[in-house]
């Protein structure tokens, strides 16, 4: 029997009390931070269901780099805060850099363990141990590759200054274009590439959208624009409100429990404001869709490769008063590296169109350790390079693991299959 519709609403307006009155009991015990907390969290999760929204009346590439770009919007926002206190305190700049290749390493390397992981014990369609990409989503793969390379410019340079931001900005955009228009000739070429649209229709919340964005049996793309509106501009508000008071609460919880500020900023900061991302991940490898879930975070790493690390120049340069940039120091030269690294390994993984327990327990092992032991990265860094290395020329020899390049260069030969 379904629950009724008011049943929903109740249970919604009660959860809502209780949260209200659990910030209240924070407020009059004087926990700050648990309030400024649950206010990002709480606004990282309308920007997610903001982004779901959106998702239903937009096409499948292009709909996931947007709604992944969406999804870690919040991380832009903290972003933007630790580079303000970095251009009045030089001596901050450490903790900016932290924050942003903190939130990169935990895309990366917690990100796709954390989907196979909830793929493999709760979704009901799992068949295999494990996780295969629909041809279609090679394009998403494939242009990982042109941000990883500037990355490596950047660190080449040893610098990521104001004109860097154009440069990254210009891949972001290009590669969703690219997306939009090599899936649509995909589709073209084999009709049943085309995938289910997202469903919204688990949480009473959920089944609320749906009931307002769903008119008969389709979307009212009107009405999803709304709701996405709604959802967005009031998460972002939060966000704008609160972002620099999360920063500070980080900063003096470090202090208090006597951990590093490197550890707060770099990993719990990007951890709470990208939320919504892990929410709609797990979301998507529950109901089967583990390809679509590591997609969703392909497509933000993607977005905090380019269009995040522009950010921090060009906020950086506001609060200068002038175009200027950042000379790295040693310690952000190597998490740079680190990262690229990273994502070189995970580039390789993901080249075949799957992702199999055993690479799943290696990626998680080896984030584990560069964060139970970050002063181990240069180590890291270099078990990172020597597998990638592996990998390539495995690919190179043997020719394996060419999928996606396949799929991209000749896409008519695999609609063929």
């Amino acid at each position: 029997m379904q629950t009724p519709t008011f049943i929903k609403v109740l249970k919604l307006i009660t959860f809502t009390f209780l949260a209200v009155a659990v910030l209240a009991l924070g407020y009059y015990l004087k926990l700050k931070g648990v309030i400024i907390s649950a206010v990002i969290i709480f606004a990282a999760v309308l920007i997610g269901y903001g982004a779901e929204v959106l998702e239903l009346v937009l096409p499948s590439g292009v709909a996931l780099a947007i709604v992944a770009l969406l999804q870690i919007s919040p991380e832009f926002f903290v972003e933007w805060a630790t580079v303000k206190k970095a251009a009045f305190d030089p001596a901050f700049l450490h903790n900016a850099m932290a924050n942003l290749y903190g939130a990169n390493k935990l895309l990366v390397g917690f990100g796709p363990p954390l989907v196979f992981f909830v793929y493999y014990f709760f979704s009901p369609t799992k068949k295999e141990n494990y996780i295969k990409f629909h041809a279609i989503k090679s394009y998403s793969v494939f242009v990982m590759i042109f941000g990883i390379a500037y990355n490596f410019i950047i660190y080449l340079k040893n610098s990521l200054m104001w004109y860097d931001s154009i440069v990254l900005i210009a891949i972001y955009f290009g590669s969703v274009f690219f997306i939009g228009r090599m899936e649509l000739h995909y589709s073209k070429l084999k009709p049943s590439a085309q995938e289910d649209g997202p469903e919204l229709e688990d949480s009473a919340v959920e089944k609320l959208i749906h009931k307002f964005v769903i008119v008969g049996e389709k979307v009212n793309a009107y009405r999803a624009y709304i709701a996405s509106f709604i959802f967005l501009a009031t998460g972002g508000a939060l966000l704008v409100g609160f972002a620099e008071e999360f920063l500070e609460c980080l900063l003096h919880a470090a202090t208090a429990a006597g951990v590093s500020t490197f550890i707060f900023i770099g990993y719990v900061a990007p951890f709470m404001s990208e939320f919504p991302e892990k929410l709609v991940a797990i979301g998507y490898a529950m109901k089967g869709h583990a390809d679509t879930a590591m997609v969703n975070f392909l497509s933000s790493i993607l977005a905090q490769l380019t269009l995040l690390t522009a950010m921090v120049p060009l906020a950086y340069s506001y609060y200068k008063g002038t175009p200027t940039g950042i000379v790295f120091d040693a310690v952000q030269s190597q998490e740079l590296l680190l990262v690229i690294a990273m994502m070189l390994y995970s580039l390789m993984l993901f080249l075949d169109l799957k992702f199999t327990i055993r690479e799943t327990i290696m990626a998680l092992g080896l984030f584990i350790w560069q964060f139970v032991m970050p002063e181990s990265r240069d180590t890291v860094t270099k078990v990172y390079f020597v597998l990638f290395l592996s990998y390539f020329l495995e690919m190179v020899l043997e020719k394996r693991h060419t999928d996606v390049i396949e799929t991209v260069i000749k896409p008519k030969d695999i609609c063929r299959d």
